[in-house]
């Protein structure tokens, strides 16, 4: 927020974050910080397999240059988790050097963890960023600018070590005003949202490069004040070579216990994820809820003044669920993991739709679905 006008500020960031590490009290004021990159990958794996879809949470960082000295470390440990990453802006001071691309340094397996090959998996809700560690150069050696220590290295860094390709990273970085282009109100949204609420012009606004730009709504319309607004993406999409166009599709192949109705063989269906993160197996949970559901609530453009769940899971990833959702809800499962590496899923359309659930003691609950998500996990679900 500026302190002279009030004004809150959202950040736009061309590709993806990028950050630093403090340096620790004890550096020196006139050294030359040295700042080298590492990737960090955070996300959740789905791994599908004859036994289910079992999640696997992964945070793991990797150094971003080759052909350093191996008593550099080769990956941040639990700094990236323990310690404040700040923003690099425009007027950082100190060398910051370009990474090599993510691709190359984590590779297909971010989380060093898989011991065999699973049958099929998706990574959900990953975020890649960009994290500079601090180091400074000390009577030839190199030191730590986070613990201040210098690395034990057998002989001193040669002159040349760190005559590599140098960035400005802080330019990347945008911060646009949090205020409606449309009616100047002030935009709602809190830190990790994607998506900015003007209750004025009821409006949706996401930044995007150096502008806001506005997306597409719509709103179930609440009981009463104190329902939650949960957000979630509703999508059609095309999938080959699975014949899955209709309601009755769905029903057959996920061999609902009940008489199919006429009607579900022209109604098409809609693959539902949420547009928040929240625990694993939360996740999966509503992904086959609301799929199998098919809801087809009273949809409005009207913002409704109640408080809303910040949407903090993008379109793009709510897509990468579908093969996810068909791994979980379709049978016999072994043909369905033998078929899904190589289904190719098309959205054709993607809308964001708000629910509203009401509030209990511990729980939120949508009494027309019979869905129930504990108040603390979603509380909790900003670490993910």
């Amino acid at each position: 927020m500026c302190e002279f006008c009030r004004v809150r500020s959202c950040i736009s960031q061309k590709g993806f974050p990028r950050y630093y590490l403090p340096c620790s009290p004890r550096v020196p004021r006139d050294v030359k910080l040295i700042y080298l990159p590492y990737w960090r990958f955070k996300g959740v794996r789905y791994i599908c397999s004859a036994s289910g879809v079992t999640p696997r949470f992964t945070d793991t960082s990797a150094l971003a240059l080759a052909d350093m000295p191996p008593q550099l470390p080769f990956s941040l440990g639990l700094r990236s988790q323990a310690l404040p990453l700040k923003l690099i802006r425009p007027d950082a001071q100190g060398n910051f050097f370009r990474p090599l691309p993510s691709a190359m340094v984590l590779q297909d397996n971010p989380s060093g963890l898989m011991t065999e090959k699973p049958t099929f998996k998706e990574d959900i809700g990953e975020t890649f960023s960009l994290i500079y560690s601090p180091f400074y150069i000390k009577k030839q050696f190199l030191v730590d600018g986070v613990t201040n220590q210098v690395l034990p290295m057998e002989k001193a860094i040669p002159p040349d070590l760190f005559k590599l390709d140098q960035v400005r990273p802080g330019i990347e970085t945008h911060f646009i005003a949090g205020i409606c282009p449309i009616c100047g109100a002030d935009l709602e949204g809190s830190g990790d949202s994607l998506v900015l609420v003007c209750r004025n012009c009821h409006s949706l606004w996401r930044a995007r490069e150096e502008k806001l730009t506005k997306i597409k709504f719509r709103f179930a319309a609440p009981d009463h004040k104190d329902d939650i607004m949960l957000p979630f993406w509703r999508i059609r999409a095309r999938i080959s070579p699975m014949n899955l166009a209709s309601h009755g599709d769905l029903a057959r192949m996920a061999n609902l216990p009940l008489a199919i109705p006429r009607q579900w063989e022209s109604k098409p269906v809609h693959f539902w994820s949420p547009a928040f993160k929240v625990r694993p197996n939360i996740f999966l949970r509503l992904l086959s809820q609301l799929t199998t559901a098919q809801p087809e609530p009273i949809l409005s453009r009207t913002v409704e003044n109640n408080l809303y769940h910040p949407v903090n899971l993008p379109a793009s990833e709510a897509v990468q669920t579908i093969r996810i959702t068909l791994a979980a809800l379709l049978k016999p499962r072994k043909e369905i993991l033998e078929c899904l590496p190589i289904t190719q899923v098309a959205a054709q359309s993607v809308s964001l739709i708000f629910l509203p659930f009401k509030s209990s003691h511990h729980d939120i609950i949508h009494p027309d679905l019979g869905i129930g998500i504990n108040k603390k996990a979603l509380a909790l679900s900003g670490n993910l």
